[in-house]
């Protein structure tokens, strides 16, 4: 990557011009030659960027940074260190539009794409990134890490959606990589910590909205509105994309922005008609804005086929033509660990990530609609996580399965067995192993 050219006066004109910018002190001039949000990795010539978090204050760590090069902080109040400082309002908003900054810009640069909810957002990346490559190169960054035309690459993977300095890097590689298009998985982590705040989006993209991460946002309305978030990131004069089977994405306020719905009623601008299932994929009549196409998607489960349509509504407001987008989709690669097939002979066995209720029972709705003989679920519930769904996933997978396995599933820092305890709740008046270890299983 080139080295960008940018001094700390400009990156605090960029804060003032969001109206965070409270105090500059000293080293307008000062060449700012990369950005840090972590003192460990900072290098000579960097902007450190310092915010309160909820467990530590990198407030602490200035001076660390300072050491190891820093030439300035982004801080949210004054400290007694040896550095030019801005001082700013909002220090995770601010680090979010500095790191941009500093990177050039580089989402101006690309056609971005964000997409959230709380199924579906790396499925739908995925595909569209596949679809818009057809025509432009394209990538995508999520749970997998970076997607592009190879795969993923390499020391990628990280979370949903990584840190602004990261974001803001990658943005700028793929840009310089000559990569046109980015569609990005906006969770609702990310969104409610302004990770993307720096970011342009030209499109958003919301699939679905249901109970997850109430540990962290305490309550629906409280998810809602971190997921709505995106759309004050969309630039004006963009589109947001919703899907219309979900009533809860009626309440957004979309603005000065072009809506645009996705589903399999006949009112919607992106729909799936003639809908036939099989233990491959499924095959459907793709109308976009009125013109059709067929797809046979090598994806199994309905909510895939709500999955390409959220993809293929990205790729029309690009203006592909709908044929391309049918015969894109209809070449779609498998999604590492989305209904994955592992192996046909002699069970079909299928891996599948989901971790809330809605998912697991979307996902067994899919199995069960092509299995033969019994269907056999292994699963478990992560630790240190909203416990609040633990019961209604075990009741969702005990409505589908025959055989019913419970075991451990990254229990972070919390006891497997009581953990294992919440799911056998959901379990009471069935039949069903224990089995912590999950290898055993």
């Amino acid at each position: 990557m080139a080295e960008v050219p940018m001094t700390l006066g400009a990156v605090g004109e960029a804060l003032r011009s969001a109206g965070l910018l409270l105090e500059a002190r000293g080293g307008e001039g000062v060449a700012v030659r990369g950005v840090s949000q972590d003192s460990r990795t900072t290098r000579p010539g960097d902007l450190f960027l310092a915010w309160k978090g909820t467990e530590r204050d990198a407030h602490d760590f200035v001076g660390d940074a300072a050491v190891a090069g820093a030439v300035a902080a982004v801080v949210e109040r004054p400290v007694e260190v040896d550095l030019a400082l801005l001082v700013v309002s909002d220090g995770r908003r601010a680090a979010a539009l500095a790191a941009e900054a500093v990177m050039g810009f580089p989402s101006g640069r690309l056609f971005m794409v964000g997409v959230t909810g709380t199924n579906g957002k790396t499925t739908t990346a995925w595909l569209a990134r596949h679809v818009l490559a057809g025509g432009l190169s394209s990538a995508a960054i999520g749970t997998l890490g970076v997607v592009d035309d190879q795969g993923v690459r390499p020391d990628t993977e990280d979370l949903t959606t990584p840190g602004p300095v990261l974001v803001a890097r990658w943005l700028r590689e793929l840009a310089d990589e000559g990569v046109e298009a980015v569609v990005l998985e906006a969770s609702s982590h990310a969104l409610d910590q302004r990770r993307l705040d720096g970011v342009s989006f030209d499109v958003g993209v919301f699939t679905n909205l249901s109970q997850d991460h109430l540990d962290y946002h305490r309550d629906l309305p409280s998810y809602f509105g971190a997921k709505g978030r995106l759309v004050e990131l969309v630039a004006v004069g963009g589109t947001i994309i919703v899907n219309e089977e979900d009533p809860a994405w009626a309440e957004l306020n979309v603005g000065g922005r072009t809506l645009s719905a996705f589903g399999l009623d006949a009112s919607s601008d992106v729909q799936a008609s003639a809908v036939r299932f099989g233990a491959t994929g499924s095959e459907f009549t793709l109308r976009v804005y009125g013109r059709e196409a067929t797809v046979r998607l090598p994806l199994l489960g309905a909510f895939n086929v709500q999955n390409a349509l959220a993809a293929a509504a990205i790729a029309a407001t690009r203006g592909v033509p709908v044929g391309e987008i049918a015969r894109r989709l209809s070449s779609a690669p498998q999604v590492p660990g989305r209904l994955e097939t592992v192996t046909s002979t002699p069970w079909h066995v299928v891996i599948d990530f989901a971790h809330t209720p809605d998912a697991l029972a979307r996902v067994l709705d899919a199995v069960s609609s092509f299995v033969q003989g019994r269907l056999i679920v292994v699963f478990g519930a992560g630790g240190d996580r909203d416990r609040g769904k633990r019961r209604p996933m075990a009741e969702a997978v005990r409505r589908h399965a025959d055989v019913v396995v419970i075991t451990s599933d990254n229990p972070r820092t919390e006891d497997p067995e009581q953990i294992l305890d919440d799911l056998a709740e959901g379990l009471e008046g069935s039949t069903y192993v224990r089995v912590t270890d999950r290898r055993s299983a």
